[in-house]
């Protein structure tokens, strides 16, 4: 069995801070420090006496009741019982060892983290029917915030109309500088502040010299911004200059806010930050002062401590506060969108995450060529003009600096930026580049900035209402493209205005933290739900910066999570019985989902506050389920015993952590079969029964027992089981277990199994297990392979692949344009000079090749002039060329001296990239090679005989350690390469957004590709390495092969063995010896040093030696850069340090670190596992053990973090991302000796770099099979054959900030799969013509087209569409209406060949091709298969609903049936009829079909009208075939089929016989439906042959009596009819049973139907709303009413369309 990490969602109602980072204060400035003192649970009421004995417990470790005062700096004594107090190290030892202390921890530090919104969240107080209003807007419930304070003279804390102070508030208001009692009044009702551990802890802090107010009173607005949107009273008319106008009020208008101030100013580091023992003493005040919701926007960054380790102040604080029935709601981080980075994870918080508005604020910039681009920007002043606009960039001409970089601005001279809008690019999603950007321009001189970002970035307004507006990297790059097309480039700049509503669409925001948890333990969990908290408008200080009268927007988690304590506040007031447990469960189950977005993300969905009034059932939590959290984590019973004020043991075994009563289901380490259980309370309707309904994750079995639950008066509670199983065979995540002593290896991170040593009769026993599935003896193996080519199926053993056939691609030449290539005693074969280039190189050694290609003609002379002619005589040719390229390069770098460089002035290669990638590409054989041991086998090409030509074109520039490759030596060597006779050109190498347009003949490879590509040369060129980002693909022309990068399924696994005994796999290229046991250390503060301490990988040097000297050190670090892994390293190491452990990003990239230093990463969780096994222990330890190597299930293929992504930003109206995938991460190729890190001349890299010439080697292979194909056709053998999985069957993952399933944008077409690309049956050619329409279609102007193809060529008018261009993908950027576009392609299969299409459109789009197939040919003699497996499918040609005629009644098929290859007599004349019998297809077989049924319904049922039989027909069919599989619908794409393919379903002769009930039509019925769709009176009169007139109004035709119903059009609630005759037994009763189609509520009236005798018809009222806010689909439902015998079932078909003649498919 194998482990799979999953995430599960049970839907049956089951379905989370601030604009910086915590940071851990870890310095001192006094022998004595803060200490915080936990005691856990008091043993006491009186508050008094709990102090008390504080003071006892200090006097009697201090020695004197003078000093124990004197020491004392709070205690803890309503919450909970502790205190905070200055202590020396000996001291604090000496008081953890009492009896009665929990912990004792030193003092630690956290950082702080609308007129839109609540009408968003649905919460309108114009509404008199939500529970805004039945709450009195929650009048009798305190919210209590702490945060940096409060500024009283806001208008949002007015108590105009509000009630007295509620009866349960037992706090006050604290006097201080600039704040006293009459700042409190009805609405803030208490302020309180403390600073005590801030001032212990900063010693250098001057109270009266601070901006900081000592008091209650705010400084920087964050604590008043989030007051307001927790609980703001009505200020009528805000808005923030002009945007986002409106009503600003909180979520509880009338709640009372009670703040307590526990935030403060730190002057000399520019920071706010909050004092663990400062905020664990306000939690404690809010307590005893009687606070009904605790709301707190701050929190810790990664690494986490423990839920119930008092350096969690938070946690610690929210368990008791949750005890006490406080609902406490904590802002999930600002670390998104990384993943295992959310906090406030402890099980009794409500974790919130943050989601955008449906509001933008949309700012017109117009070009100087009349074109209008929107941009995003908060600028409210005066238009600007049209005004001259700059990118900074090199004329080529000038000896100035310049910078198009938006951090780098500052470098451009003024005279480059004055008096002009500067367009600039950053990579960086932080907004202090958009004001590094602002400020350079404006101190320029500037008048404006258009900063081109990341799509995901936040928004924020620039000083002074500066013009700097926020586009993406597509619109920048279009601006750019602009910018250079004219001589004068000009644009306008319009004040941004505000967009609400659609089609302005919700998303996760982009810093909002993701989960699981890293300190998961076996717990995972994430944020409960989301809430907005992108640009929230709010009250703050008039003293803030960018305010506006007080008022300022806002963005972070911190902003989120006061939304849900509004919300909170609001079910408290309604439902004051409910816990804490049950208000979260009820906002987490009735969350709104999205589908793209996950639970990782948002945890429930988006908060939905009514809905949550009435969530039916709850998921409740006390005391006794927290206890057994703590046990089934690994607490021990004291620390439980202590935190819960009563002893407690923990069962043995312990509970199942997965018992948490959560209102969700998380399993982090599935590997066999778990149950779990839930309990639900209900808190509806006493009577009520509940069905279950799973969507289950992609690979995963659930099954939940029972399936209903009956609750009624005596049955309040029930629970329900869960089993859990997985399909998968491989695993994504890390787990932890016990080593025992037989145990050798426990296989935990990409498997499950162990080895162990066992006697024989032991395999025997355990290989009888039921979970087992393999039990072998360890052997030995013989290496293959380094991986890559075996794993995409090209194996050299395999005699049938083509790279046998191709005789290994003997007859190809690739071309490689690079750094040059490595030449030793056993490395090259082609020389300039004895002295530089030898023919020995073993990767390109061909003993067997005969000859030199006759195609390489005229070169041979030149080839010889190389000393190529000494290797022809030994016939060792695969590197026939080699040329170097420099001038371009000396041109632009004059200081370069070529005698003093490091570099080589010949095609030699210095770092090795260039015979790295030659070896990917076409390396001959080498046998039993590794990297130090890992990856070990036999290196060698894709096309290990392909011959290699080098074109050396990139150069190292010493003074800036760079290596960099001029566009003009590039493009000579190009040309070169064409010249010389290549066959395909591999590039490794390319720009980073801003890109140059296709024919920019700055692009020098886009154009040099060109030319090549008409010669019909293949280009193949790396992606880019900018991932994960969008938008960050390069090498984008239509005419190259970009290629993306993949894992392999190999990875390093390296045992840790903790002191524990406890195993963790990491990751690691270490292969030195076995580290033993040796000391394990994470450098923070004991709380009694005068030190320095930092355990971020990047700081780790200011720790002192002593720290690290002699030891492992563990570090975290949030970089994704290989730098972070050898800073670490190498400040480690100069310490003395034995090794370190890196904890990291799941996805980032992997390297070996200099001189086999022992550097291991592992993932956040991992991390903060060992991290808390350090801190459990006084003397941790740890055994490294060498990494190995593992290849194959279980490891996992992904799109490499690194890998750039699509679409290009240069799209103008074309999209294109990667093409291909390749694997591209850690791959084990030659390198020169030189080489940092080389093992015998070999080397591990990551990059597109490698991944590009595995693409190349495959072309190379093509080419040799097809020498006719194109380079369009042999990419597009290469795209359509891909694998969309790995060549497993597993999914393919995108790693990234946060890993999901890759798509076209991560890998384009797939990873490659070579063998399917041999033979791909079509291809999707093109040529020069092709690419000129393209080039017209994207706008170049004629001279540009004509001087690039050679020919003059003029543009049609109109110009072609660029979606026609014959690619192998489809993009539509910008569908607004319906387009049509074609495709054409190649047969290269067997000449007679049928193909059909198949479409899987993509969401909410419709897409139709014609024709569906191509020419007919019978190919084997048919067979004849009858029943299962072959399904019911409704058939292609079967037309679909709803009909076109509709006006406002939209009909479908009524029933179906069979009408597919039917065989029936026919006459004998009829062409291929056999002895006068056909088989014939379409509706025309199906209908008699239905005619024969009802004939037997007429027979039997002679007084039946044509109408009660239909009924019958269509009220009993079958919704699945005969046999219960489900009906699928083919078209396009199949799908399960609905109404609009099949109307009731199936039709069941048998049951339409006794349908139960009858919908029933006559004349009458007919005529109201001919009036109500518009007939005039005369036609009516005519077609019934009497007089007739219609009603005015005119009837409703949604009353027509169908057995169906129908609303195309629904936007306001509708009310209709329906009328059943009962024509089964006399005395029936009916009940009623409702599926409402997605998004739409239907009301029925009567719920029950009761017939008899004298009672045979009854008539029902349907009401239907919707829910939807845009216009939708079709979607669809189902209305039954039944007997218990009859299930009278009719279809129920609704689409919303809120703007009519607006098509909006979803």
């Amino acid at each position: 069995m194998t482990n799979y990490r999953t995430l599960i969602f049970v839907v049956l109602s089951l379905i989370i801070f601030l604009n910086g980072q915590s940071i851990f204060v870890a310095r001192a400035v006094a022998e004595s420090k803060v200490h915080i003192v936990y005691l856990g649970e008091k043993q006491h009421d009186d508050p008094e006496f709990v102090t008390e004995s504080h003071h006892q417990m200090l006097c009697s470790l201090l020695g004197s009741k003078e000093d124990a005062h004197g020491s004392m700096v709070y205690s803890y004594r309503h919450g909970f019982s502790g205190f905070a107090a200055k202590l020396t190290k000996s001291q604090a030892k000496k008081i953890a060892n009492l009896p009665e202390v929990v912990h004792v921890i030193p003092d630690s530090f956290y950082k702080l983290k609308t007129t839109r919104t609540w009408d968003y969240l649905g919460l309108s107080a114009s509404s008199p029917k939500n529970h805004l209003n039945e709450t009195n807007m929650g009048e009798q419930i305190i919210i209590g915030i702490i945060d940096t304070g409060v500024w009283p003279e806001s208008e949002v804390f007015n108590d105009d109309g509000i009630g007295s102070v509620p009866s349960h508030w037992k706090g006050g208001c604290q006097s201080g500088e600039m704040f006293n009692s009459s700042h409190c009044n009805k609405k803030l009702i208490g302020a309180k502040y403390f600073i005590n551990g801030f001032l212990e802890e900063n010693k250098s802090f001057n109270s009266k010299e601070s901006l900081d107010f000592i008091s209650p009173r705010d400084l920087n607005g964050h604590g008043t911004h989030v007051a307001t949107i927790a609980a703001g009273y009505y200020v009528q008319d805000i808005s923030y200059k002009g945007l986002a106008g409106g009503v600003v009020r909180g979520g509880a208008p009338r709640a009372r806010i009670a703040m307590y101030k526990g935030c403060w100013y730190l002057d000399d580091l520019d920071i706010t930050t909050c004092s663990s023992a400062d905020i664990l003493k306000a939690m404690d005040e809010a307590i005893h002062d009687g606070v009904d919701v605790l709301s707190l926007s701050l929190g810790s960054v990664v690494p986490l401590h423990g839920e119930i380790d008092i350096r969690d102040g938070i946690s610690t604080g929210a368990f008791h506060a949750v005890l006490k029935g406080i609902t406490v709601v904590c802002a999930g981080g600002n670390s998104g969108p990384e993943a295992q980075t959310v906090t406030n994870t402890a099980p009794w918080i409500v974790t919130v995450a943050a989601t955008t508005l449906d509001r933008s604020f949309p700012t017109p910039i117009t070009l100087g060529n009349n074109k209008v681009i929107l941009g995003q920007a908060m600028y409210t002043g005066p238009e600007l003009g049209f005004t001259s606009l700059v990118y900074p960039e090199d004329p080529g001409n000038s000896n100035e600096t310049f910078s198009g970089t938006c951090e780098d601005l500052s470098l451009n001279s003024n005279d480059t930026m004055v008096g002009k809008v500067v367009l600039c690019f950053t990579t960086s999603s932080s907004s202090g580049s958009v004001s590094s950007a602002a400020g350079s321009v404006k101190k320029a001189g500037g008048l404006g900035v258009i900063i081109a970002r990341h799509p995901g970035s936040d928004l924020e307004p620039c000083l002074d209402d500066f013009p700097c507006v926020s586009v993406d990297y597509e619109l920048g790059t279009n601006i750019l493209l602009y910018i250079r097309s004219t001589g004068s480039p000009v644009l306008k700049i319009q004040p941004s205005t505000t967009l609400v509503g659609q089609p302005v669409g919700t998303k996760v925001a982009t810093f909002s933290s993701r989960g699981p948890n890293s300190i998961a333990l076996l717990f995972s969990k994430y944020p409960d739900i989301a809430a907005p908290g992108a640009s929230i408008l709010a009250a703050t200080t008039t003293n803030t910066t960018l305010n506006d009268g007080g008022f300022i927007m806002l963005s972070g988690t911190s902003m989120a999570a006061p939304v849900i304590s509004g919300v909170v506040a609001l079910l408290k007031a309604l439902h004051p019985d409910w816990s804490p447990a049950a208000i979260r469960s009820a906002i987490v189950t009735t969350g709104s989902s999205r589908k793209l977005a996950d639970p990782f993300d948002y945890g429930g969905g988006l908060v939905n506050p009514e809905k949550a009034v009435k969530p039916g059932l709850v998921y409740d939590l006390g005391l006794q389920d927290y206890v057994l959290y703590m046990c089934a984590v690994g607490y021990n019973d004291s620390s439980i015993s202590q935190l819960v004020g009563e002893r407690t043991t923990c069962s043995n075994p312990r509970p199942s952590v997965l018992d948490l009563n959560l209102p969700s289901i998380t399993i982090p380490d599935l590997k066999e079969e778990v149950t779990l259980t839930r309990t639900v309370t209900n808190v509806g309707p006493l009577n009520s029964v509940y069905k279950v309904k799973v969507e289950p994750p992609l690979g995963i079995q659930v099954t939940v027992v029972p399936k209903k639950l009956v609750f009624n008066s005596k049955t309040k509670t029930l629970s329900y089981q869960v089993r859990v199983s997985t399909r998968h065979k491989i695993n994504t995540g890390f787990i932890l277990e016990d080593a025992h002593g037989s145990m050798v290896y426990s296989y935990r991170h990409g498997f499950s199994g162990f080895a162990a040593k066992l006697t024989k009769s032991q395999a025997k026993k355990i290989a009888n297990l039921p979970e087992v599935v393999h039990v072998i003896p360890d052997s030995f193996y013989k290496l293959k392979t380094t991986r890559t080519w075996d794993y995409l199926g090209l194996s050299a053993s395999s005699p049938k692949n083509h790279l046998n056939e191709t005789n290994m691609g003997e007859q190809i030449i690739i071309g490689i344009i690079d750094t040059g290539m490595t030449v030793y005693s056993t490395f090259l074969l082609s020389s300039l000079q004895i002295s530089e280039i030898w023919c020995w190189f073993r990767v390109f050694f061909l003993d067997s090749l005969r000859f030199l290609l006759q195609e390489y003609g005229q070169n041979l002379k030149y080839l010889t002039t190389m000393g190529l002619d000494r290797c022809r005589a030994t016939g060792k040719e695969a590197l026939i060329g080699a040329k170097y390229f420099i001038n371009g390069f000396l041109e632009e770098n004059k200081s370069f001296n070529s005698k003093e460089s490091l570099d080589f002035i010949s095609p030699r290669d210095l770092n090795g990239h260039g015979t790295h990638v030659a070896t990917i590409a076409a390396g001959y054989y080498v046998q039993d090679i590794s990297y130090k041991g890992l990856a070990g086998g036999v290196v060698r090409g894709g096309a290990p005989r392909a011959r290699i030509a080098m074109y050396k074109g990139c150069w190292y520039l010493d003074d800036l350690d760079i290596t960099t490759c001029s566009s003009a030596d590039i493009l000579k060597a190009m040309d070169e390469a064409i010249h010389d006779g290549v066959d395909v050109l591999s590039l490794s190498l390319g720009s980073v957004v801003p890109l140059h347009g296709e024919i920019d003949i700055r692009d020098g490879i886009s154009t040099g590709a060109f030319h090549a590509v008409l010669k019909g040369i293949t280009v193949v060129c790396a992606g880019g390495n900018s991932g994960p980002e969008a938008q960050t693909v390069t090498n984008t022309a239509p005419w190259i092969v970009t290629v993306a990068a993949t894992t392999l399924d190999r990875s390093f696994p390296t045992p840790i063995t903790l002191g524990n005994n406890k195993v963790i796999l990491g990751q690691a290229m270490y292969t030195g010896p076995e580290l033993g046991f040796t000391s394990l250390v994470y450098p923070e503060d004991p709380g009694n040093s005068n030190e320095t301490f930092s355990g971020t990988c990047e700081d780790l040097s200011l720790n002192s030696n002593d720290t690290m000297v002699g030891k492992v050190v563990l570090c975290f670090t949030t970089s994704s850069s290989s730098g972070s892994v050898s800073s670490a390293a190498g400040s480690v190491k100069k310490a003395g340090g034995l090794g370190v452990i890196i904890a990291r990003h799941p996805g980032s990239d992997l390297e070996p670190c200099l001189d086999d230093f022992p550097c291991v990463s592992v993932d956040y969780e991992l991390g903060t596992n060992i991290l808390l096994y350090i801190r459990s222990t006084g003397s941790p330890v740890l055994k490294i053990q060498p990494s190995t190597t593992l290849v194959g299930q279980p490891v996992g293929t992904k799109v490499a973090t690194f890998s750039s992504r699509g679409p290009n930003s240069i799209a103008l109206l074309f999209s294109k991302y990667p093409d291909i995938a390749a694997p591209g991460a850690s791959i084990l190729a030659a390198t020169t000796t030189n080489t940092t890190l080389n093992d015998g001349g070999f080397i591990m890299l990551s990059g597109t770099s490698m991944a590009a010439p595995v693409i190349s080697g495959v072309v190379a292979l093509l080419k040799a099979l097809h020498p006719d194909w194109s380079p369009a056709a042999i990419r597009s053998a290469i795209v359509t054959t891909a694998w969309r999985t790995d060549p497993f069957g597993e999914q393919i993952d995108a790693e990234g900030s946060s890993r999901k399933l890759a798509d076209p944008f991560d890998y384009g077409g797939g990873l490659v799969n070579p063998e399917k690309a041999v033979k791909p049956g079509l291809v999707y050619d093109l040529g020069l013509q092709d690419y000129v329409l393209y080039m017209c279609a994207v706008g170049y102007n004629d001279s540009s087209i004509s001087q690039l193809v050679g020919e003059r060529t003029t543009c049609s008018n109109p110009r072609p569409s660029v979606l026609d261009l014959n690619l192998p993908s489809i993009t539509i950027p910008d569908l607004k209406e319906e387009v049509t576009l074609t495709r054409t392609v190649t047969n290269v299969g067997p000449l007679n060949s049928v193909y059909k299409v198949k479409v899987e459109p993509p969401l909410g789009i419709q897409v139709t091709v014609v024709p569906k197939k191509s020419p007919v040919l019978k190919i084997q003699p048919s067979t004849t298969l009858v029943g299962q497996p072959v399904g019911t499918k409704v058939a292609t040609f079967s037309s679909r609903g709803p009909n076109s005629i509709a006006l406002l009644f939209s009909k479908y098929p009524d029933i179906a049936a069979p009408g597919a290859s039917i065989l029936a007599a026919t006459t004998t004349n009829t062409t291929l009829n056999d002895g006068g019998f056909i088989m014939l297809s379409g509706t025309s077989m199906a209908a008699p079909v239905i005619s024969g049924v009802v004939a037997l319904l007429k027979a039997l049922h002679p007084d039946w009208s044509p109408a009660a039989i239909r009924s019958a027909i269509v009220t009993t069919a079958w919704r699945t075939d005969p046999f219960g599989e489900q009906i699928d619908a083919e078209g396009s794409s199949r799908k399960l089929a609905d109404p609009f393919d099949y109307g009731g379903g199936l039709v069941n002769p048998e049951k339409a016989v006794k349908p139960g009930l009858v919908y029933d039509l006559g004349l009458q019925d007919y005529v109201l439906y001919m009036c109500a769709v518009g007939y005039n009176d005369s036609s009516i009169s005519q077609l019934v042959g009497e007089r007739t007139t219609c009603s005015n109004p005119r009837p409703s035709v949604l009353d027509l009596n169908l057995p169906s119903i129908t609303i195309p059009d629904l936007k306001e609630e509708v009310t209709l009819t329906r009328t059943v005759t009962n024509v089964g037994p006399l005395n029936s009763v009916y009940k009623v049973k409702v599926e409402p189609p997605l998004g739409i509520q239907v009301t029925v009236v009567p719920k029950k139907l009761v017939f008899n005798s004298k009672t045979k018809t009854l008539s029902y009222q349907v009401r239907v709303s919707t829910r939807h806010k845009i216009n939708t689909g079709f979607y669809f439902g189902s209305l039954t009413w039944s007997d218990s015998v009859h299930n009278v079932i009719i279809p129920l078909s609704v689409r919303t369309q809120i703007l009519q003649n607006y098509y909006d498919e979803n």
